[in-house]
């Protein structure tokens, strides 16, 4: 996904004070860059603290502060936290897909490669985990638990991304090949005693004709069905974030800010239920979109997440700046709405959009 990646606050220099830089050779720096549907590199970082609180690394000329607790949640084990954050994560580089993928209704799929970066491939359902027998053609699948065997991450990584990917439909993740990776390496200071790292392309495989979707698993506090209203590309909203709307005031206001810069135009729709309006903000050329993977409840908090494509290098794009958005409705009045990624990671939010009320 591109530029829909919460970027980690920068820690100020008076809030180093009492850290002292972790020495080098002390830590063990794992990557996953991720491609294509995500669009983020999830840096881990191992080692201890030698007794202090805290301690203090350089990733890519970014000063983070690394503690042994996260409370954003559990971290990979042997893994210290990074600005309070289980992982350290930062926009990747564009890159064209260098597959295709297509389910062919019998159990398989059928894999056609656009150049020799594909190293070994794995592919969910929406339920479970299976890995690609092959990378080239029409291939099996076998079971397997998560993303174990991709590249360079550990059982433990593997099994985070795994989970975090899991339960968002149809997926292939292609695992790339060292030399076909756009992103130059991390830049760790002091220098790691070991750095690994793993580049992964996500794609949504198409479907037979006439065939199913398959229906995505409720997630904890239940499931949302949604019906897509509207999308487009040019509203007059130039910061990311989302609305929400329940009376037809709020609708008809909503509406005029998705059709605030074309002429073809969403048209009114019904009350009932909330529309929600998800905006990616300005982007400087076409060929970004944004749609809607899952909704779900808990506490009368939605959480939608979403799918951001984004132009790979070289791609024939409108220059013209454009403002992506989509409307979708659920059913039901709820206060308060969360928009994440495929990952879980909150889009930036900011200027236009009301999340709550």
């Amino acid at each position: 996904m591109n530029r829909t990646l919460q970027r980690l606050l920068l820690v100020a220099p008076a809030a180093l004070s009492g850290c002292r830089a972790t020495g080098s050779g002390s830590l063990d720096v794992h990557e996953a860059l991720l491609y294509g549907a995500a669009r983020e590199h999830v840096v881990w970082v191992y080692g201890t603290l030698a007794g202090e609180d805290r301690g203090q690394v350089t990733l890519n000329g970014q000063s983070t502060v690394l503690t042994a607790g996260a409370p954003d949640g559990a971290l990979v084990p042997g893994t210290l936290s990074v600005n309070g954050k289980a992982t350290y994560r930062f926009a990747s580089q564009p890159l064209n897909a260098p597959f295709s993928a297509a389910e062919t209704g019998t159990g398989t799929i059928q894999v056609t490669h656009r150049d020799s970066s594909v190293a070994a491939a794995f592919y969910t359902d929406g339920t479970r985990w299976t890995r690609l027998e092959g990378t080239t053609g029409t291939v099996g699948l076998r079971q397997t638990a998560t993303l174990r065997g991709a590249g360079n991450l550990t059982d433990a990584e593997a099994d985070s991304l795994g989970a975090a990917l899991l339960h968002q439909g149809p997926l292939v993740v292609a695992v790339l090949t060292e030399g076909s990776l756009p992103d130059a390496a991390l830049k760790v200071d002091p220098a790691p005693a070991r750095y690994l790292r793993t580049g992964l392309y996500l794609s949504a495989p198409t479907r037979p004709a006439g065939s199913s979707p398959i229906t995505t698993p409720p997630t904890t506090g239940g499931s949302v069905e949604f019906t897509v209203l509207a999308s487009g590309t040019n509203a007059s909203v130039t910061t990311g974030g989302v609305e929400i709307a329940s009376t037809q005031a709020e609708i008809d206001a909503l509406l005029a800010r998705v059709n605030g810069r074309q002429t073809s135009a969403a048209t009114s729709t019904p009350t009932g239920g909330t529309v929600i309006g998800v905006f990616l903000g300005q982007r400087p050329t076409g060929g970004y979109s944004v749609r809607v993977l899952s909704v779900s409840k808990a506490d009368n908090v939605l959480t939608v997440r979403v799918q951001v494509h984004a132009p790979g290098p070289g791609a024939i794009t409108t220059q013209a700046l454009t403002s992506p958005w989509t409307l979708i409705r659920v059913p039901g009045t709820y206060a308060q709405v969360r928009v994440v990624d495929m990952l879980g990671q909150p889009l930036p939010t900011g200027g236009t959009g009301r999340t709550d009320r």
